[in-house]
């Protein structure tokens, strides 16, 4: 587990806060910082992440800058199948090969429910396929 850096200004917050409520500057205080910065932090987003919009469009995130700007591209959606124990599920997926060119995008909200917005449009972040509907197999 790699520690926060030490220039996060969250991880300084909190070493500073420490640092006052005990009223001194001990060292432990910054290791204690780096702990609670990295799981109270710690953005929910992660490279190769999607967030979907209202129209099944996709925001896939490429690189993170901080938990605040990330670097992404746009796509359409495509249908993709899987098989289950019911039958074929069908559920919507970015179709990259038709991906728009790189952009870089502020975070809104990335602690409780990260999203990406595109003038009127939202793209919250998703973390499993959407099944549209359920076809069974039909052998005849």
């Amino acid at each position: 587990m790699e520690a926060p850096d030490s220039g996060c200004r969250y991880q300084r917050a909190i070493r500073q806060s420490m640092n006052k409520m005990f009223n001194n500057r001990s060292s432990v205080h910054h290791v204690l910082a780096g702990i609670i910065s990295e799981y109270s932090h710690k953005s929910w987003v992660r490279p190769g992440s999607y967030m979907l919009g209202s129209r099944f469009h996709f925001f896939v995130v490429k690189r993170l800058f901080s938990p605040h700007w990330c670097e992404g591209y746009f796509c359409p959606p495509r249908v993709g199948f899987t098989n289950t124990s019911t039958g074929l599920a069908q559920y919507y997926m970015p179709d990259i090969f038709r991906r728009s060119s790189t952009r870089r995008k502020r975070i809104f909200n990335p602690w409780y429910s990260p999203s990406v917005r595109v003038r009127t449009r939202t793209f919250t972040l998703e973390s499993k396929h959407e099944p549209l509907s359920n076809i069974p197999f039909i052998f005849a």
